[in-house]
């Protein structure tokens, strides 16, 4: 058993193999040992690269924990803030627990960001919780809709059988109708495009003003996030009506435990808008959904947001967390003993493109 050293910088090409081969060991082949993905991931956000922080036992990596670099926009102004990712250390090196003690108190620590948070899985979480007592703000609430009947048997059996999909047709129409109806009601534009730089910051500050504090929302920012990710692309699709910006949807099709979904994993639209235009966008997509050919929407949100709500709502339906994977606690640390995170953290609009889902 041996007290590793912990030594900090700024991730660089020459540590992508370390990175790596250690996930290597835990996980073997996965989105964690992509070479493309790890390089986008920690090095080519436009905010500047991740902050490495590893376990060394003698001029080995053992242990790591990266912190992506964010900006959190207040209506106090912006404060730097970190997302934690990949955690991890090397089996044989778990034992002594100071040295995941002293990666996680080395994390809090480092003066570039004023905070940093992250989420857990049902193993940590109790560490985090109980042990450490990290302040939990707020937690990540799921909501969806499944649209084809064949997966609903599926999660229910296990066993997925095609045919049942064909008593969903009538829905299926029924919804295309609707939705068809209810865009050119509203008078939407739905183009597949990123926002332009003036009207997505514009939309951000009433954003801010309206709900709450959002996370750094700028075109370069969506670009690398949402449409350069090698392995998490994305689609993202404006709205406006009459040439005025009403806000972004992003999507992205995946398939997770036997299930295909498509998953809202960002937007910001604009609070004014009114109960039957945010009714007629759900309507479109659940519309993409089945254009899409999956079994559920999906999406996770911080149901403190009053933004957040702009998007979630009937007719997509709350999923309690024990149809979940795991629970989504958001654990937000302050650097030290400064008081830099502010007090309404909690109302934060985050959605999945803020944390290292999908």
């Amino acid at each position: 058993m041996t007290l590793a050293k912990v030594l900090v910088g700024v991730f660089a090409d020459a540590d992508i193999d370390d990175f790596i081969e250690l996930s290597d060991i835990e996980y073997g082949s996965s989105v964690v040992t992509n070479f493309d993905h790890t390089r986008w991931k920690h090095i080519a956000s436009p905010l500047g690269a991740s902050t490495n922080i590893r376990l060394d036992v003698n001029g080995k990596t053992v242990g790591r924990v990266l912190l992506q670099p964010r900006l959190i926009y207040t209506q106090f102004g912006p404060f730097s803030t970190a997302c934690v990712t990949d955690a991890l250390i090397h089996p044989a090196h778990r034992s002594p627990s100071d040295n995941f003690n002293n990666l996680m108190k080395a994390s809090g620590n480092i003066p570039d960001f004023s905070s940093v948070y992250h989420t857990s899985n049902e193993r940590s979480e109790p560490f985090y919780r109980k042990f450490f007592r990290f302040p939990q703000p707020f937690s990540l609430r799921g909501y969806g809709l499944p649209v084809r009947l064949s997966g609903i048997f599926f999660k229910i059996s296990n066993r997925r059988i095609d045919a049942l999909n064909w008593l969903t047709i009538p829905f299926h129409w029924l919804v295309e109708f609707i939705a068809v109806k209810a865009i050119l009601a509203a008078k939407f534009e739905i183009s597949e495009q990123l926002p332009e730089e003036d009207k997505l910051s514009q939309l951000c500050l009433k954003s801010i003003h309206d709900s709450g504090p959002i996370f750094v929302r700028s075109k370069a920012y969506l670009k690398w996030r949402l449409i350069d990710a090698p392995l998490w692309s994305a689609n993202v699709y404006c709205v406006e009506r009459k040439g005025k910006f009403l806000g972004y949807i992003a999507t992205r099709k995946l398939e997770l435990n036997g299930l295909v979904f498509l998953v809202i994993i960002d937007f910001v639209l604009d609070m004014d808008m009114s109960f039957f235009d945010r009714m007629a966008l759900r309507l479109w997509l659940i519309r993409q959904a089945i254009k899409s050919d999956v079994d559920v929407l999906f999406t996770m949100i911080n149901p403190n947001s009053k933004t957040a709500h702009t998007c979630v709502g009937f007719p997509l339906i709350s999923i309690p967390d024990k149809f979940l994977p795991h629970a989504t606690p958001i654990f937000f640390r302050e650097n030290g003993d400064k008081s830099q995170v502010i007090d309404s953290v909690q109302y934060t609009h985050m959605t999945l493109a803020d944390l290292d889902y999908f």
